[in-house]
């Protein structure tokens, strides 16, 4: 049996405290509750650089980046699942407890997580003083990996500006933004653009608009998914159009495995181009949905991203994706 390790697919971090509203935000078919509600905003990152490069390294499909939390520094996993900073419990278990959380993903909760505070948190000269980060349990990710893991990079860390991913090196560049959201023109890196598609935001999750089989869905985009993902019962009426490669095993947040079908099929549309070959995990996505307060479609993950070079604007709300030239 395959087994393929997905990290945190679309992990959620919410306060216990978080009143009830009814506040909804509809993207597609699918309806976000509590969509307006988030913590108090943390200070604005000391950033004195126009693009910044940093090296990354790879532990199978994860993206890790070096970062250092006060005094401790070590390996960090590129993660757009996550909506903030996450740590892992087993190094900063003692820190100051705000408020408890709940952490939601594929395979339900995971209890003993809470909200602190990080004084000093840096990748290189991108600086925050005073970090909002959740602590919850991430031994799973690096029993899976045998690395040792400080935590997660969540997408709050980049919004004020635009990274790209670099896989085919090992470069994350995180650039500044004029007034327009733009990159500006001489600092643009990759021109020789594959696809570019408009993201929605929400609950700080990126959501791409896809097409299979003239049927439209909306997808997170998850840089620590190991793999994609599509919901069954969503996609249960094209699931015979498919070629089942065989079966596989995921470990998730709390460590559980849940088998699923690996699949292949062709014909996956994302903004104005079209993907062929893509290889998927087909399971029930109820949990992750609960976690949302909905259903969610499916999750592209590093079997979608690894086609080339990507870049996320998260001022302009805008994905592109570059292609690879070796000259």
């Amino acid at each position: 049996m395959r087994k393929v390790y997905l990290l945190l697919t679309l992990i959620i971090l919410f306060r216990h405290s978080v009143a009830a509203g009814n506040d909804r935000v509809m993207i597609g078919n699918i309806s976000f509750k509590n969509a307006t509600v988030k913590r108090d905003p943390d200070p604005a990152p000391y950033a004195d650089f126009k693009t910044l490069v940093v090296p990354i390294k790879r532990a199978g499909n994860l993206i890790i980046v070096e970062a250092q939390v006060d005094s401790l520094e070590g390996n960090f996993v590129l993660d757009t699942g996550a909506p903030y900073l996450v740590l892992n419990a087993t190094y900063f278990r003692y820190m100051p407890e705000i408020a408890d959380q709940e952490a939601g993903g594929i395979n339900g909760e995971s209890k003993g997580a809470f909200t602190t505070y990080v004084h000093n948190f840096k990748i290189l000269d991108l600086q925050y003083s005073r970090l909002t980060a959740d602590v919850t349990d991430l031994s799973s990710i690096e029993n899976g990996r045998n690395i040792k893991i400080l935590g997660l990079l969540g997408t709050r860390l980049f919004e004020n500006f635009s990274i790209t991913v670099d896989l085919f090196n090992n470069v994350l560049y995180i650039q500044k933004v004029d007034k327009s959201g733009n990159v500006p023109e001489g600092e643009k890196i990759f021109h020789d653009r594959l696809m570019f598609s408009p993201f929605k935001y929400i609950n700080s999750v990126i959501f791409l608009k896809g097409t299979v089989n003239n049927n439209t869905y909306w997808f997170g985009f998850d840089t620590a998914a190991e793999t994609n993902l599509l919901d069954y019962d969503r996609f249960k009426k094209i699931v015979k159009d498919l070629q089942i490669i065989n079966r596989s095993k995921i470990n998730g947040i709390g460590g559980k495995g849940l088998e699923v079908l690996y699949a292949r099929f062709d014909g996956l549309t994302v903004g104005d181009h079209t993907f062929e070959k893509n290889r998927t995990l087909i399971t029930d996505l109820e949990k992750m949905g609960k976690a949302y307060g909905s259903n969610i479609d499916g999750i592209l993950g590093y079997d979608f991203f690894v086609r080339g070079i990507f870049t996320i604007n998260f001022v302009k709300k805008e994905f592109e994706m570059y292609i690879y030239n070796n000259k």
